[in-house]
């Protein structure tokens, strides 16, 4: 036993936070939300340097226990863990940085940073409609596809969105979508322990086998379920524009078929149209989305029905559960 590979890990992740530290010093620019995260961020590195300084003071003590073999190795591995936890606290905070640096690089160029201001103000006002806390910081970056980032102990949200849709406003409705998991995440438990257990009771309808009822549950807390509330928190704030632009941007050839995290095309989509009208749209509304759908279900070759762990009674009993759980 050995504590010279404790202090090894150490010295690797004091090194990485240098790094780091001057990577957010150079990427802090005249851009008010960017400097505002980075400075949130540089809080992190600080209160994690601090805990290795505290780690470095256990690994000391181990020596002294090292006859007592169960307590030096109880001991050992909470060192492990909680260095674990900061590598994995280091990672994120390169894909911040990286984003930080798309975000950076789009704002060399004068239309592009006007792009970004607006979509910034757009996710903002989309923000104050979801009567989130007034503390959040909200930021726009670039990247490959739209997905969101959450940093909630800093009170931090970073929503993403392919450069190429920069350009493209009409496409931004897609953003509600990420502001919807941060939604989900905020009331997660209450969510859960509303929704969950209808769920459960559903698929005990339709499944037979008591292990596949459980997997089929632990699918839905984990991801079906937040990904059905972020659609009818988008649809809520966006009305039709966002199915029809979820349309355009899943181009999917098979509606029916399940994606690992992602329900089927076809569960999202009832899930919508389910929500809104439980909340009393207007016809009009109602009708212009049975169109944008019909218009695009029948001309797809593919009929399959839902499977039956996602089926439309399940999907329309979780819009039904979240009408009366959100404050939308």
């Amino acid at each position: 036993m050995s504590e010279r590979h404790l202090f090894g890990i150490i010295d690797d992740l004091r090194s990485d936070i240098a790094s780091l530290k001057e990577f957010f010093r150079i990427a802090r620019s005249g851009d008010l939300k960017t400097s505002e995260l980075v400075s949130r961020l540089e809080y992190v590195l600080s209160e994690v340097e601090s805990d290795l300084d505290l780690r470095v003071r256990l690994c000391k003590y181990l020596p002294s226990i090292k006859r007592r073999r169960v307590a030096y190795k109880e001991l050992y591995t909470r060192i492990l863990f909680n260095l674990r936890q900061h590598r994995q606290s280091i990672y994120l905070l390169y894909m911040v940085y990286e984003l930080i640096s798309l975000r950076e690089k789009a704002r060399e160029n004068v239309t592009y940073r006007r792009f970004l201001d607006l979509a910034d103000k757009y996710v903002d006002s989309l923000t104050e409609a979801l009567n989130m806390p007034t503390d959040l910081l909200i930021i726009v970056a670039p990247q490959s596809e739209y997905a969101s980032l959450p940093i909630l102990s800093k009170r931090a949200f970073i929503v993403m969105l392919p450069p190429t849709n920069l350009a493209k406003p009409w496409k931004w409705v897609l953003l509600s979508h990420e502001l919807g998991h941060l939604y989900f995440q905020y009331y997660r438990e209450r969510i859960l322990i509303r929704i969950l257990p209808a769920i459960e009771e559903e698929l005990r309808d339709v499944v037979r086998d008591e292990e596949q009822v459980k997997g089929y549950v632990s699918l839905w807390g984990e991801y079906w379920l937040q990904e059905i509330v972020s659609d009818i928190v988008a649809v809520s704030l966006c009305g039709p524009a966002y199915l029809k632009m979820l349309i355009t941007e899943a181009t999917e050839p098979k509606p029916a078929q399940v994606y690992g995290a992602h329900p089927p095309l076809d569960a999202r989509a009832l899930a919508q149209m389910t929500y809104m009208k439980f909340t009393g749209a207007p016809d009009e509304l109602m009708l212009i989305m049975e169109r944008v759908w019909r218009e695009f279900r029948n001309g797809v070759l593919e009929m399959d029905s839902l499977p039956d762990y996602l089926n439309e009674e399940i999907v329309r009993r979780v819009s039904w559960l979240t009408l009366f759980e959100s404050h939308l």
